[in-house]
């Protein structure tokens, strides 16, 4: 069949096996493409573009072939830009807000036919998701913007801007397989049955990305689109005021925070000042009595404590205002300052001073020990405010209370740069489970139900912050034989637990055995004496959500969990890291977490993994996402 031959409706319809009229209602819902001309009486639509529609290009996947984008005709005027928005993906998990994206959808004639680009960005606020996601943002797309035969022949393209990931900013053309139905008529068959009109309900899958170049696009389309925004600009915010017609779009620009960084420091310098000038209360600072309760020793030890705080903080301010400075400098030749006009924030000359005379101070009173007895008061501090917080105390002061749990991660920096040989425990990390499965029993099994005790209001709280509110009725507090918060629902299966970051002790035997549930991100160690302990990630490592079956972070985490709490130090004081391994340590460990089962429970027995290990398994699924 030649790529000329015409159907003519008749035609088709002996094709697909329904009647004319049929035919006429899948050409105005969009499930076939228009007819190309008329002879006479009867419309006609080429063989290609109904075969097309039919079965898809590739007759194993029904992936369109690439396009040669040398050849690919422009189009004779440039395309009309009808869609230019914000489009919340539903469906997504995320931690903050629901997922969004730029939708920009062209339409016009081009190379004797009508053209659809669909170009999709990666905005600030949820960049991760265009990789990782690409199948749901592309049936979202459709299912509001595209009639059926447009979601399967559209040029679809995914943008990501200067500076996310890359300085420079991408463009990738995405090709998706779409599943053919069993037997011989192919996709159109499952939409005939399903009855579709307007509403695209069929499936994106295996996407596949292919870089191009700006060029490119803009000669498919017949015109540039704004892609050179500034770097940190692509938001939300700044689409919807171009679409708008606002050009350029102006926004306050603070991408290192600078604005709450010193409103931490000011915090932390004005309790200092108070307990360095003897004071026990003050206006506009209630927490002073929590810092000076027990006499003049203790105010000075908060105060040197707080003083550090701030010591540790204003580097990263500095940094900041070093680098508006640049980013202001070069502001005037920046390709994007058409589109985006940033206005930097400035910190005014008090707070300089502030910054520069805490930058000026000696440093003699800094040292491995100094910054862990700071880090200890400061982690006291922090509970106590979080306690007050949570029992409506006197003393509450939340600006406080931020800057501290800011303080405390440059605290533990300053530690380990000291002394890179330190360990600090970061506290347990908050957590609710899915589902119950053994592993989850047996830690139950061996909880003691009572409380929370005094003092621990602030972690009921938190822990209670991971649960759905269904899940807050009937809920039990108990603690397990750590001394870990336990929260647990029996009506609703809900459960909530804080995982540890701190090496075992005693380490644990060889006949204990690790178990973990799919879906739970959680691994447990169930010990000889009828114990459960849950299995510490390496607190040296970000993350903490340990997966397993396929190549990415959460088997990764996995398998420096392993190697941090199972496998033995010669220096407990100073346990290795994954890297410090033997190479075929190492390689064994990740293999291995990559390769278990997926969907299964794993167990794992102490000794089996401390004795020297076979060959590691293969090779692990692949998986796009790094998650």
């Amino acid at each position: 069949m030649g790529p000329e031959e015409l159907y003519t409706s008749t035609q088709i319809a002996k094709r697909l096996g329904v009647s004319r009229q049929r035919v006429d209602q899948l050409v105005e819902s969009g499930q076939l493409p228009p007819p190309v001309g008329r002879n006479g009486r009867n419309r006609l639509w080429r063989a290609s573009d109904i075969e097309l529609a039919l079965a898809g290009s590739d007759p194993t996947t029904g992936r369109p072939p690439a396009p040669n984008w040398d050849t690919i005709p422009a189009p004779e005027a440039p395309l009309r830009l009808e869609v230019d928005e914000v489009l919340t993906v539903p469906g997504i998990w995320t931690t903050d807000e629901a997922p969004r994206v730029h939708v920009r959808i062209w339409r016009g004639p081009a190379g004797g036919t009508r053209r659809t680009v669909v170009l999709y960005g990666a905005l600030a606020e949820s960049h991760a998701i265009i990789v990782n996601w690409a199948e749901t943002i592309a049936r979202t797309i459709a299912a509001k913007h595209l009639r059926l035969d447009e979601a399967r022949s559209a040029l679809w393209f995914g943008f990501w801007p200067r500076g996310l990931p890359q300085p420079e900013l991408s463009v990738h053309y995405v090709s998706f397989a779409f599943p053919r139905a069993a037997g011989t008529t192919g996709l159109m068959d499952t939409l005939l049955r399903r009855g579709s009109r307007d509403t695209w309900n069929g499936e994106f899958t295996d996407p596949v990305w292919q870089n191009v170049t700006p060029r490119v696009l803009a000669r498919i389309l017949g015109s540039a689109p704004d892609l050179d925004f500034p770097p940190g600009t692509y938001t939300a915010a700044v689409v919807t005021a171009l679409a708008a017609g606002r050009r350029p779009a102006v926004v306050d620009f603070d991408p290192h925070h600078l604005h709450t960084q010193l409103a931490r420091i000011t915090r932390l310098h004005a309790y200092r000042q108070a307990l360095l000038a003897g004071a026990e209360e003050r206006d506009g600072l209630p927490a002073l009595p929590l810092l000076a309760a027990d006499g003049p020793d203790t105010a000075a030890r908060a105060a040197e404590a707080l003083g550090i705080a701030v010591r540790v903080l204003v580097p990263d301010a500095l940094v900041a205002v070093e680098d508006y400075r640049a980013q202001i400098a070069r502001a005037a030749d920046d390709p994007g300052a058409a589109l985006v006009e940033r206005r930097f924030y400035r910190p005014g000359p008090d707070e300089m001073h502030l910054l520069e005379r805490y930058a000026d101070l000696p440093d003699r009173d800094l040292s491995a020990g100094a910054v862990t007895r700071v880090l200890t008061a400061v982690r006291a501090l922090s509970a106590a405010l979080a306690d007050q917080a949570t029992t409506g105390g006197p003393h509450t002061d939340p600006a406080l209370a931020d800057a501290v749990t800011a303080a405390e991660p440059e605290l533990v920096s300053a530690r380990h740069l000291l002394d890179p040989s330190l360990i600090d425990d970061p506290g347990p990390a908050p957590h609710a489970l899915a589902q119950l499965g053994d592993a989850e029993r047996a830690y139950l099994a061996t909880v003691s139900w009572w409380g929370p005790a005094a003092g621990d209001a602030h972690r009921d709280a938190t822990l209670r912050g991971h649960l759905w509110e269904k899940d807050l009725h009937g809920l039990r507090t108990g603690y397990d034989p750590f001394g870990r918060l336990v929260l647990h629902n029996p009506a609703t299966k809900a459960l909530a637990i804080e995982r540890p970051r701190v090496l075992p002790e005693p380490p644990y035997p060889d006949d204990a055995e690790i178990a973990a549930t799919p879906g739970n991100m959680t691994a447990f160690v169930r010990l000889p004496d009828g114990r459960c302990d849950i299995l510490p990630t390496d607190p040296r490592y970000t993350y903490d959500d340990v997966t397993w079956g396929y190549g990415g972070t959460g088997p990764e985490t996995l398998a420096r969990a392993l190697s941090f709490a199972v496998l033995d130090h010669p220096d407990p004081e100073h346990p290795l890291t994954l890297e410090d391994r033997a190479p075929a340590t190492a390689a064994y460990l990740l293999e291995l977490t990559a390769n278990l089962p997926q969907h299964e429970p794993f167990t794992l027995t102490v000794g089996d993994l401390r004795r020297p290990q076979a060959p590691a398994p293969a090779t692990a699924p692949p998986l796009r996402s790094a998650s």
